[in-house]
C-alpha cells in the first residue's frame, strides 16, 4: 500500500514538474521572441528611410542583427559584422518568421531564438535577422530539473516514511486486537480486546469484538452451568439407586417391601431429568419434532387439568378459557400447558386461575395463583435451566427447574412467547402469547378434524 501511494505520488508530482518546466520554458522564449520583434521593428525603421548604417548600434540586450539581401551581408551590429551572412531562409516583404537555431556563424554559442522580417528597403527587398542567444534559459531550465529531480526523490523518500508511520500507528491498534484476539482461549473467555478512545471503523471493530467475545463467555458459561447442574440432578436419583442396591444384597432377602416402589421412584425421576435434557437439546439445536397442525387451545387446557391427580388439595378454575386456535404441535403445546398449570399448582395455596383468550391478533393463556408469588429481580432467573425459587421444595415436589425453561424452548419454536407477572391473588401470573391460526389454516384444519371423525376419507 505504500509502495503503492508512493508511485502514484511520484507520477503526480513528476507530471506537475514537467508541466510547469515547460510553461516556464514557454513563457522565458517567448520573452526572448519579444525582445527580438522589437529589435527588428526598430532595425526596420532605419532600414525603410535608408539611414541605416553599415554598423548598426548594439543595444543592451544581448542580441545580434543582421541585414542580408541576396545572400549578401548589408548590415549588421559590431558583434557580427566581421561575420559571414546567416545561412537562414529569406523572408518575402511583409512576413516574419520566428525559429529556434542551435548554431549561426558567430563567437557566442547557441542555441539562438531567431526572428526573421522580410521588408522592401530603398535598395530592394532585404531579410532583417535578430538572433537573441537563449543558453542561460536552457542551462536555467536543466539545473531546475535536476533540483526538481532531486527534490521529488527526497520528497517520495519522506513521503514514504511518513505514510509508513502514519500506516504502522494507525493499524497498530488492529494488531493489538489480533494479538489479544490470539491469546483469547476457550478457558479464558473472560479475556477483552483493547478498545480504541476514537469513534471510527477500527473502535467499531473491537467494540463488535468484544459484544462477540461477551455472548461466547455467556453462552459457555451457560453450558459449563447446565452441564454441572444436569451431573448434579443426576447424581442424587443414581445415588439413591446405588444405596437400595446395595442394602438389598446385604440384607437377607431379595427386597423389603418398599424398595421397589423407591427404587421405581428414583429411576422414573432420572427418566424425566433425562427426556427434560434431552428436549432442551433438540431445542437448542432447532431439531424438535414437530408435527404442525391447528389445535384448539382451549381442549388442550382441558386436557391437562382433567388428567390432574383427583386428590390435590388445590383448586383450579377454568371459567376464564374461551375457544381460540393456534398453529402448531399439539403435542409441545400441551406440554407448555402442563408445565406451567403444574407449576402453579404446586405453588399455590388453595387456588389456581386459568385463563384463555384471544386479544390483539393473539393468544393468551394466563395461569395464575395464590402463593408467594416471584419477586421482581428474579423474574428472568426462573426460566433457566435447573433455577428453582426455592431449591429444598422443588425437590420435595420432584421438580428439578427445567419445566419452565422448557416451556421457554418450546414457545420460542413456535414464535411466542412467556412472562412472569404479579396475579391479582398476589402470586404468580404467567402469561403465554402465540400466534392465531389463519383462517384459512384453521377451515382446513376443521375440516381434516371432520373427516377423521366420520370415518371419511380423501
Amino acid at each position: 500500500m505504500v509502495l503503492l501511494t508512493a508511485a502514484i505520488v511520484t507520477a503526480v508530482v513528476a507530471a506537475g514538474g514537467v508541466l510547469i518546466v515547460a510553461a516556464v520554458e514557454a513563457e522565458l522564449l517567448e520573452d526572448a521572441d519579444d525582445v527580438a520583434i522589437v529589435r527588428a521593428d526598430e532595425v526596420a525603421e532605419l532600414v525603410a528611410t535608408g539611414s541605416a548604417p553599415t554598423r548598426l548600434p548594439t543595444t543592451e540586450v544581448e542580441a545580434v542583427v543582421q541585414v542580408v539581401s541576396g545572400g549578401q551581408l548589408v548590415a549588421a551590429t559590431s558583434n557580427v559584422a566581421e561575420a559571414r551572412a546567416f545561412d537562414l531562409p529569406a523572408q518575402d516583404p511583409g512576413t516574419t518568421q520566428v525559429m529556434s537555431v542551435d548554431v549561426l556563424p558567430i563567437d557566442d554559442t547557441g542555441p539562438f531564438r531567431v526572428v526573421a522580417h522580410g521588408m522592401l528597403a530603398p535598395e530592394g527587398p532585404v531579410t532583417i535577422f535578430v538572433a537573441v542567444p537563449v543558453d542561460d534559459i536552457v542551462e536555467t531550465l536543466a539545473a531546475a530539473t535536476r533540483v526538481g529531480a532531486v527534490g521529488l526523490a527526497v520528497l517520495v523518500l519522506v513521503l514514504c516514511a511518513l505514510m509508513w508511520w502514519l500506516i504502522g500507528r494507525t493499524l497498530a491498534p488492529v494488531d493489538e486486537i489480533r494479538v489479544r484476539a490470539d491469546r483469547i482461549t476457550g478457558r479464558r473467555l473472560d479475556a477483552r480486546v483493547p478498545e480504541p478512545a476514537q469513534l471510527d471503523e477500527i473502535g467499531r471493530l473491537a467494540r463488535t469484538v468484544n459484544a462477540m467475545l461477551a455472548r461466547l463467555e455467556s453462552s459457555a458459561e451457560h453450558q459449563r452451568r447446565f452441564v454441572a447442574d444436569a451431573a448434579h440432578e443426576l447424581r442424587s436419583p443414581v445415588a439413591s439407586l446405588r444405596t437400595q442396591l446395595e442394602t438389598a444384597a446385604e440384607t437377607s432377602r431379595y427386597a423389603s417391601d418398599s424398595l421397589v416402589p423407591d427404587l421405581l421412584h428414583e429411576t422414573l425421576r432420572m427418566q424425566v431429568v433425562i427426556e427434560q435434557l434431552l428436549l432442551l437439546a433438540r431445542a437448542d439445536n432447532d431439531t424438535l419434532r414437530r408435527a404442525w397442525a391447528v389445535v384448539d387451545l382451549d381442549e388442550t387446557v382441558d386436557t391437562v387439568v382433567s388428567g390432574l391427580p383427583a386428590a390435590r388439595k388445590v383448586g383450579i378454575s377454568v371459567r376464564g378459557v374461551h375457544p381460540v386456535q393456534v398453529e402448531g404441535d399439539r403435542d409441545l403445546l400441551e406440554l407448555v400447558v402442563r408445565n406451567l398449570i403444574g407449576n402453579a399448582v404446586r405453588h399455590a395455596r388453595r387456588q389456581v386461575e386459568v385463563g384463555l383468550a384471544a386479544e390483539e391478533g393473539v393468544a393468551v393463556l394466563r395461569v395464575d395463583d395464590d402463593g408467594s408469588g416471584v419477586p421482581d429481580e428474579r423474574r428472568d432467573e426462573v426460566f433457566r435451566r435447573f433455577s428453582r425459587l426455592d431449591t429444598s421444595r422443588a425437590r420435595d415436589d420432584g421438580g428439578v427447574g427445567l419445566g419452565l425453561a422448557i416451556v421457554t424452548s418450546i414457545l420460542d419454536a413456535h414464535g411466542g412467547s412467556v412472562a412472569v407477572d404479579r396475579a391479582p391473588a398476589g402470586g404468580a401470573r404467567f402469561c403465554v402469547r402465540l400466534p392465531l391460526a389463519t383462517p384459512v389454516t384453521a377451515a382446513v384444519g376443521s375440516g381434516d378434524e371432520l373427516l377423521r371423525a366420520t370415518g371419511a376419507s380423501r
